[in-house]
């Protein structure tokens, strides 16, 4: 577990440069406001060389109230990734959330109340008191007594995220009225019961700090800039797709000939079926984002000329393997700077992994240049109607696969979950029949989109002019993408040189 807290001085800790949380000044008024009349009830984490993972507007706050001393909780020496992702969980772990919940309902409800009111009858705590640093010494509650007090009361999402915790030696104290009744950490008691754990460690508040406790605890979080300070992890963590055994084409290459019926019943093998399958697609194609190769093994099995192109190549496990990526990458490159002709080329769902718009605007523009008159791009992305969107707005069951996921939704653009981040944070894109219109129509002059199993479908024909200006762009961001050494691809140069021999145009 993570050390019990101690008071350190303030400046034996110091802010990551990667904690996503915004500053602004009003949230820093209210952080304030909750720290003078409540002083910490939860204390500041820290890992073993003082880098806060969780407190960060806590501790800028206490430094400008003129504290000298916060309470500290240090865990153990985490990677980078790992502290990233921890980091996160720690934006949730801190509310008693559920599944749905998002920055802006949060945020609205916290707005909604009188916060100024609530507070105006707890007396101020005074800086560097016991009262102040009150986390310091939390009561040892039997776990049953809790228990028995809030039965009824848990919230299984919640559990979830303590647990995620709980795994890398973090434990949380539970905030609770005196009577026992839980304010803050249900989830904290939840696991700790599942556990057989005898006792929690409880901050107690009295009956005229609760409501306010319940308000800074559980609604004072999640307005955070992910997309901003995380983007480049979210970019090569989403594309670390879990290792299947599938013996078949997936939907994306299939729809056109299938329609929405399932992937086992169509055989590649089947004379019948294969034969339609070329009529529709021909017999040398552009797999673009080909994941574990699996379509490229499979098509080159019975004869078709396949081209994958990967740049988040995995290892044995879930590891990218850079130059493997790499290698992947500069067959391709040749392949575009040799003129190949490719008669379909297939985006299956590369859509879902990628997180955020302007990146999959580019993928499109790439895709759409490669195209040559006969040429057809076939897209196919989970749809807004799928089951992991559905619960993440409260629209569907959890069920007992995936009761153990802690994603949620983001509020930065529409179709947003954010999940997986025990230690790989990774976004999930779900997608609306507009939206792939729109993705793709100024590319094409046609775009046919349907919705079918759960997935949205474009079928893109006749491709527009190349807007040179555009696929540079386009290139100087595919070609350059991050890895989670901190290297980056590097081959923005002959990726320009292989499409602009291509196309005859000077990029």
């Amino acid at each position: 577990m993570s050390a019990a807290p101690k008071p350190e001085p303030l400046d034996a800790i110091r802010p990551s440069a990667y904690n996503p949380r915004h500053s602004d000044p009003r949230r820093l008024d209210v952080i304030e406001l909750s720290l003078r009349k409540l002083g910490f009830l939860a204390p500041i984490f820290a890992d073993a060389d003082g880098e806060i993972l969780s407190g960060h507007q806590r501790h800028m706050v206490a430094s400008r109230m003129g504290a000298t001393m916060v309470p500290v909780s240090r865990t153990k020496a985490m990677p980078l990734n790992q502290r990233k992702a921890i980091n996160i969980v720690f934006n949730r772990a801190t509310n008693d959330f559920d599944f749905h919940s998002t920055p802006g309902r949060v945020t609205r409800e916290l707005e909604s109340l009188d916060l100024d009111a609530l507070a105006a009858a707890i007396p101020d705590k005074e800086v560097d008191s016991p009262g102040f640093l009150r986390c310091l010494t939390p009561a040892e509650v039997p776990v049953k007594d809790l228990c028995r007090i809030n039965a009824g009361r848990w919230v299984q999402y919640a559990r979830n995220v303590a647990s995620t915790l709980y795994r890398v030696g973090i434990l949380m104290p539970i905030v609770a009225r005196e009577d026992g009744l839980v304010i803050n950490g249900i989830g904290r008691l939840e696991m700790l019961a599942e556990k057989g754990a005898d006792f929690a460690p409880v901050v107690y508040v009295t009956e005229a700090e609760a409501e306010f406790a319940r308000a800074m605890m559980n609604l004072l979080s999640m307005d955070f800039d992910v997309q901003t300070r995380y983007a480049d992890l979210l970019r090569y963590n989403s594309f670390r797709r879990a290792r299947r055994v599938r013996e078949e084409l997936g939907n994306g290459f299939i729809f056109a000939v299938h329609g929405a019926k399932t992937c086992h019943t169509f055989d590649i093998n089947n004379p019948r079926q294969r034969a339609a399958w070329i009529k529709e697609h021909g017999a040398c194609i552009l797999d673009f984002g080909a994941g574990h190769l699996t379509e490229t093994f499979l098509l080159r099995q019975i004869g078709i000329d396949c081209t994958p192109f990967e740049p988040y190549r995995l290892a044995g496990g879930s590891d990218i393997n850079r130059q493997e990526s790499i290698d992947l990458t500069r067959a391709f490159l040749a392949e575009v700077a040799d003129g190949k002709d490719w008669t379909s080329i297939f985006i299956s769902s590369v859509l879902n992994s990628v997180p955020f718009a302007g990146d999959r605007e580019k993928i499109a523009t790439i895709c759409a240049a490669l195209c040559r008159p006969f040429t057809k791009v076939y897209a196919c992305a989970s749809s807004a109607t799928e089951t992991g969107w559905r619960q993440v707005q409260g629209k569907a069951f959890m069920n007992e696969s995936n009761a153990g996921n802690i994603c949620f939704r983001l509020d930065y653009e529409p179709g947003i979950r954010l999940g997986d981040f025990q230690d790989k944070p990774k976004v999930q894109k779900y997608h609306t029949e507009k939206e792939f219109h729109a993705l793709f129509i100024g590319l094409f002059r046609s775009v046919k989109v349907a919705e079918m199993s759960n997935n949205i479908t474009a079928i893109c024909s006749s491709a527009r002019a190349v807007d040179v200006a555009r696929l540079r762009e386009a290139l100087e961001f595919e070609f350059d993408l991050p890895y989670p050494d901190g290297s980056r691809m590097g081959l923005v140069a002959e990726a320009k040189g292989a499409f602009g021999r291509r196309l005859g145009v000077e990029l």
